[in-house]
This record gives structure tokens, sequence and C-alpha cells, in this order.
């Protein structure tokens, strides 16, 4: 998953807080479908890093409904890791991992789900805002 314009050449961005970027044979190519969602994971935050980039480059042209998608990408991106951290909770529950780590992944999966709703606030905010600027 590459957005345009971004290619593996890309270089990091060293201390911000993004995962380094891979190269070679991933997680899971080799024994189909053990490691798809580690691989799926890796593949949306290297994509999401990619997309934050473009965002900051001032001479990427970008407009108000553009945004707007953005935003609602943003959430439902975020709804979805709230649900996947909802899942590994239960998981980690299920393997025996009670305690402070099953609790820890419960506190982020809310966290998430709360930072989702407030990104469709914003999506909303945006959306009204240019329609009364049209």
């Amino acid at each position: 998953m590459t957005s345009a314009g971004h290619s593996e050449s890309t270089p990091s961005q060293a201390g911000r807080h993004a995962p380094p970027r891979r190269s070679g044979t991933r997680r899971g190519e080799e024994s189909g479908e053990q490691g798809y969602s580690a691989e799926v994971a890796w593949q949306v935050g290297e994509a999401t890093v990619a997309l934050g980039e473009r965002l900051r480059d001032p001479s990427v042209p970008h407009d108000v409904p553009e945004i707007e998608r953005v935003m609602r990408g943003f959430s439902l991106t975020v709804e979805g890791m709230s649900a996947g951290v909802g899942g590994v909770t239960e998981w980690l529950r299920a393997a025996g991992h009670v305690g402070p780590l099953s609790g820890h992944a419960s506190v982020m999966a809310e966290r998430l789900s709360h930072i989702g709703k407030e990104l469709t606030r914003l999506a909303e905010a945006i959306e009204k805002a240019q329609k009364r600027a049209s």
C-alpha cells in the first residue's frame, strides 16, 4: 500500500514516531495466512506515514472537500484500529495475559474509539464550514 508519489526510496523520518521502513521479504509472504494481520497493520502504518508526510508538504495542493475526506478516512482507520486492539485485548485475556497487559490494551482500544469519534466530528465541522463559505 503505497500512496501516489511515495516510493521505497523516500527517506524515513528519523526521530519521528514512525516505524522504520522495511524492505525484502515481508512476514507472512512465505507462509500464507500466518503473519497476514501483522503485515496488513504494517502496510497501513507505512501508508499513514506517507500520507502524513504528504499532508505536511506545503507544495502539495489540497482543497477543503479533500481534507474532509482525509479526516473521514482517518476516522475510519482509527475506528478499525480500536476494533482491532479490542480484539487483541480479548486474545490476550484468552491466552492468560490478564492484568496490566490486557488492561492497557483495553484502555488503548477505548482511547482509539474516542479519537475516531473526534475525527468524525472534525470532518463534520470542516463540511459545515465549507457549506457556509459556499
